[in-house]
């Protein structure tokens, strides 16, 4: 009986381990970094809705913002038609990247803009250019420390 509740204690204890780890950081509020399965990272909700899809290049974050830097496949004209050696070759020598700010403290609501097809949060902000990333960081007022690497 003894040998049954140490197992049984045993075995709880794993679980919590091993489903707590992540190798991944979990951003708060519900977001995290998630794998697409291509070994590149996406950021999802905690409903595991993509919020900002592949490739999250760089990212950090506090308790307010996730900010984010991103270069998605298809930003690489003709990657579709390359093998998988070209396409890496390609992402890796490529110099486009694009900026994201998720505001975790505001609430997060859904619309899509039958415009562009795209479904749209009315919390997350981007795609944005490296002037317009800039811009809004000032209209958010997000704290100077949260910096990218890159800047």
């Amino acid at each position: 009986m003894i040998m049954k509740n140490f197992a049984l204690r045993l075995t709880i204890v794993y679980l919590i381990i091993i489903t707590g780890c992540s190798k991944y950081p979990d951003l708060g509020n519900g977001y995290k970094l998630d794998s697409d399965g291509r070994y590149t990272l996406q950021i999802v909700n905690f409903e595991n809705t993509i919020m900002v899809s592949s490739c999250i290049l760089e990212y950090t974050f506090d308790s307010n913002f996730v900010i984010l830097s991103q270069r998605p496949w298809d930003s690489i004209p003709g990657i579709k038609a390359m093998n998988y050696s070209e396409s890496k070759k390609a992402f890796e020598k490529s110099s486009f990247r694009q900026y994201w700010i998720i505001n975790k403290k505001d609430k997060s609501e859904y619309s899509f803009d039958s415009l562009t097809k795209l479904a749209r949060y009315s919390n997350i902000y981007g795609p944005f250019t490296e002037n317009e990333y800039l811009q809004k960081r000032e209209e958010l007022k997000i704290s100077k420390e949260l910096v990218l690497k890159d800047k």
